[in-house]
């Protein structure tokens, strides 16, 4: 991640802080009166974790924002599962219905210690980010609980010290979902691929993502706004 800012030539980016230039992009209109931004999924956690101690000044600013743009659909990412409860705005309820919360998981200990938390969280729609992967995840006693309404998968990508990821353990993963009736996306293969006892190198992630949509393991149930609608904003 701090890689790919790098390239986007955004400083200091190890460091949280609030956006200064994006923060309210969703509130934005054009010379219309119209919202800039429509008909989009938006991923609020493009550089950091919504639910992070650093972001705690002004989430309910973040939260604001998401409340008024209930016709746009917010991808709200973490790796702190335990601190969503204590982080909900007051009128939350059962989740806000443009609101999929989502948790990432690279291997199985990650997922035996995420996924059940957001299970008890209140929400419309919940979400598994299996990336980076980097093991094989037994995905199915959790699955079939039923309350997981989509399963991205997705190598590790970097320059230096990419951890591989087996075709294998992708399609281990699908037929937990196939059989459990979960939407699965294979978005990108990572800059090392083992697949049939061969290890196959790809530097970029579009050339990673043509290589996924070549071999078609993606298995759609739940309607998702495509990819190319997703909009990483940087709240924070």
């Amino acid at each position: 991640m701090f890689e790919g800012d790098e390239r986007r030539g955004v400083p200091n980016s190890n460091v949280v802080t609030r956006s200064k230039t994006q923060f309210d992009l969703p509130l934005r209109k054009d010379r219309n009166g119209r919202y800039r931004i429509r008909d989009m999924l938006l991923i609020t956690s493009a550089t950091s974790d919504f639910f992070i101690e650093e972001a705690d000044e002004w989430r309910d600013d973040a939260w604001n924002i998401i409340s008024k743009r209930k016709d746009l659909t917010f991808e709200i990412l973490t790796k702190r599962p335990h601190r969503i409860m204590d982080c909900l705005p007051d009128d939350w309820g059962d989740g806000y219905p443009n609101v999929r919360m989502s948790v990432s998981a690279e291997d199985q200990e990650a997922w035996d210690m995420r996924v059940p938390i957001l299970l008890s969280v209140p929400a419309v729609k919940r979400d598994v980010y299996v990336a980076p992967m980097i093991g094989p995840i037994d995905a199915e006693e959790l699955l079939s609980k039923k309350g997981i309404d989509a399963v991205y998968v997705g190598g590790e990508y970097c320059n230096e010290g990419a951890r591989p990821c087996d075709f294998e353990w992708v399609k281990s993963i699908r037929e937990d979902c196939v059989r459990n009736g979960v939407t699965m996306i294979w978005r990108n293969c990572g800059t090392y691929l083992k697949k049939d006892g061969e290890m196959f190198q790809m530097r970029n992630i579009e050339e990673q993502s043509r290589l996924c949509a070549s071999i078609d393991m993606d298995y759609i149930v739940d309607p998702i706004l495509p990819p190319k609608n997703a909009v990483q904003s940087r709240l924070f």
